[in-house]
């Protein structure tokens, strides 16, 4: 392979891993609770941002339905995201994973366990100005953005070894967590909202992981249906929240 060829084929990669930082770092901002300043990165940037990129179907008309809902100002989403997420144990679209896969106690703090561990290989923690779990959809698409951005950054440098770590994170916690309910998480939010933003929002985190993971040919360790019959356990955290610090 010549070096022209060599340095075309990094574009195109760095290219899809700059598609799927922002795709990922869309949903993740989608999910927060709607604040002014990030709702401005959402439909100044991230938006528009994401109708650029090269999307197979259905996936190109969901980010085109998701643009359409987009409301102008942040304060018009924020009594849809509390009917959503209101902040109590029983939610009708629970935003944690351990909702849809921690069926005892144990399984819980296993599955915690794992999430932040993944974090902290990276440098990571949550618990900062923003409390939230490790195991919260928000935490874990922003976790998912920033690997994607590492990737990308790995690529551009030529630096095998960190492009190998990036990518068989990404494909470890996609398989271990994220692919395991996100789909079920975002079908759910689909299903039970009334509003057209989430219900696109909740329409395309299901549609993209799916594809993401199918990309990059990796089969979840199981998959969620549905949440648990059960509370989400009281961990002393607050309920769903804006995006935990990732620094």
């Amino acid at each position: 392979m010549s070096d022209s060829t060599s340095i075309i084929n990094r574009e195109d990669e760095a290219i899809t891993s700059a598609g799927r930082a922002t795709l990922y770092a869309l949903l993740a901002y989608g999910f927060a609770s709607p604040e002014p300043l990030r709702w401005q990165i959402v439909t100044g940037s991230l938006v528009p941002a994401t109708a650029t990129i090269m999307l197979p179907e259905p996936l190109a008309s969901l980010v085109v339905e998701l643009a359409t809902h987009a409301p102008a100002e942040a304060a018009q989403l924020e009594a849809p995201h509390f009917e959503l997420f209101p902040p109590v144990a029983h939610q009708d679209a629970p935003a944690y994973e351990t909702a849809y896969r921690g069926d005892d106690l144990f399984r819980q703090m296993d599955l915690l366990a794992d999430v932040a561990g993944f974090y902290r290989a990276h440098g990571l923690r949550t618990g900062g100005s923003e409390r939230e779990r490790p195991d919260h959809i928000v935490v874990e698409l922003e976790f998912c953005s920033l690997l994607c951005r590492k990737e990308l950054h790995a690529l551009r440098g030529s630096s095998r070894e960190r492009l190998a770590v990036c990518r068989q994170t990404m494909r470890s916690f996609l398989a271990d967590h994220l692919a395991c309910w996100a789909p079920a998480f975002g079908r759910r939010v689909a299903a039970v909202t009334f509003h057209p933003w989430y219900r696109a929002l909740g329409q395309l985190l299901a549609a993209w992981v799916e594809e993401d993971a199918a990309r990059l040919r990796i089969v979840p360790a199981e998959m969620a249906d549905e949440p648990l019959p059960r509370g989400i356990p009281d961990d002393d955290t607050c309920g769903p929240c804006p995006p935990a610090a990732l620094p």
